[in-house]
């Protein structure tokens, strides 16, 4: 018998489209969100608190940054996992936007040293600290591991085909929904609605509270420019942080991009 309460969670490294999965699956579970703060409510973040106690009266996804460890909380209750797992180079340059809500002085020396902690690290020295592994070791430590059924997804075919992807998603959590109601749940969590939905909610709320929305960052730093959903792009260059670190990257990287498919 699965416990009460069984706990499905969606699992990644930051910075690769956990936030877009939470979107997707909650327009395909409960119909297009009204407030992105009704996503934490219904699929919670194990980072954040919520702003209401979660339903427990079925399965309970939670997003989790945590590397799978005998210390991930709630592995009594765990039945399933997805695990989405994006391009180190996007993650890292994704991570490099997301400091610039919280702060405007990114200049290039701050970028340029970022990365090269990032490559010698194998991933944010701040992510380990709070227990998320470095890139490669928390993905290894979900798709490899016996405990529970786990889908592994990749960030470039959810983006290249999210109909699909969601198709597989919903089989995989045993749900069932007609072909209308995957197509309307895409388009409900598109990039374009998302960001829509973040700049009408920073606009209307200049508190930063973020137990009234799910986007982080300031209205000041939307009008700059800087979104929570950024362009989301993949495989990209990092010419613009400095000449010859793509190389440096690939060279750092090496094993890991073949381990996982992103060879360079």
């Amino acid at each position: 018998m699965p416990p009460s309460s069984p706990i499905i969670w969606l699992a990644s490294y930051p910075k690769s489209g956990n936030t877009w999965l939470r979107f997707m699956l909650y327009a395909a579970l409960y119909g297009p969100p009204k407030h992105s703060i009704d996503v934490t409510t219904k699929i919670a973040d194990i980072h954040r608190k919520l702003p209401t106690d979660p339903d427990l009266s079925g399965p309970t996804y939670i997003k989790t940054h945590f590397e799978l460890t005998d210390q991930h909380p709630q592995l009594d209750r765990t039945i399933k996992a997805i695990h989405i797992i994006r391009n180190p180079r996007d993650v890292m340059l994704s991570t490099i936007h997301y400091q610039k809500l919280a702060s405007s002085d990114t200049n290039q020396v701050i970028k340029k040293h970022y990365a090269k902690s990032f490559m010698a690290l194998h991933g944010d020295p701040h992510f380990a600290k709070m227990g998320f592994g470095t890139w490669a070791s928390n993905a290894r430590s979900w798709r490899t591991t016996t405990r529970f059924p786990v889908l592994p997804l990749r960030y470039e075919e959810l983006k290249a085909d999210p109909t699909t992807q969601l198709k597989g998603i919903l089989s995989f959590l045993e749900i069932s929904r007609t072909d209308d109601q995957i197509q309307q749940a895409v388009t409900a969590s598109s990039f374009d609605t998302m960001r829509a939905l973040e700049i009408r909610e920073k606009n209307t709320d200049k508190s930063n509270d973020l137990t009234k929305r799910l986007f982080v960052g300031s209205n000041n730093a939307t009008r700059k420019g800087v979104y929570f959903m950024n362009k989301g792009e993949s495989n990209q260059s990092l010419t613009a942080i400095a000449p010859g670190f793509d190389a440096q990257f690939n060279a750092a990287f090496k094993d890991e991009l073949v381990e996982f498919g992103y060879e360079s």
